[in-house]
């Protein structure tokens, strides 16, 4: 009775980093649509005309959306609009990931100078201070950057793409496209 308490008042967390996007495909473009960005790839191509993957030459179905190509058709370009709502996504993770960071060294850096300047004995030592600013400004680098950062600037940039994809559709379906 207790444990089914206990189960039940925890609440599960849905998607990544409790995140559920209203449009899946885009998290499964995301990858693809950095590559793009990053020039890794070639601009031209064949695309899915709804969500804009990548596709394969004899592909009756887009991989991503599932859309059947016979309807939406092919193009040989993916948008600017289309492409910097993926790069909003990416720019607000990194900014987040970054802040987080460089919190977690600033926070380093002042327990430092407090244990060089003030702590006595044992603590106060320069190799005790300084290995709680390298070791310690490692584990709270990850822990604020690559832990922290890095799930609330997944909520709030995988937001932003969707809202900028919703515009997109909008404007898109507006103009009879």
């Amino acid at each position: 009775m207790v444990e089914d308490a206990r189960k039940s008042s925890t609440p599960e967390v849905e998607g990544t980093a409790g995140y559920i996007s209203p449009y899946p495909y885009l998290e499964k473009l995301q990858p693809r649509m950095d590559e793009r960005l990053d020039r890794q790839v070639p601009r031209g191509g064949t695309y899915c005309a709804f969500c804009f993957g990548r596709l394969k030459k004899e592909a009756t179905t887009c991989g991503f959306c599932d859309a059947d190509i016979s309807e939406t058709g092919t193009t040989t370009e993916i948008p600017q609009e289309v492409l910097r709502a993926y790069l909003a996504k990416k720019k607000t993770e990194e900014r987040w990931v970054h802040a987080g960071a460089f919190f977690g060294l600033t926070i380093a850096s002042v327990l430092f100078i407090l244990l060089i300047g003030w702590a006595p004995g044992f603590l106060g030592h320069p190799g005790v201070a300084l290995a709680v600013l390298i070791g310690g400004g490692y584990v709270l680098a990850q822990l604020f950057g690559s832990i922290i950062g890095a799930q609330i600037g997944y909520r709030r940039g995988s937001r932003k793409r969707d809202a900028l994809w919703e515009r997109y559709l909008e404007a898109r379906e507006g103009t009879g496209a």
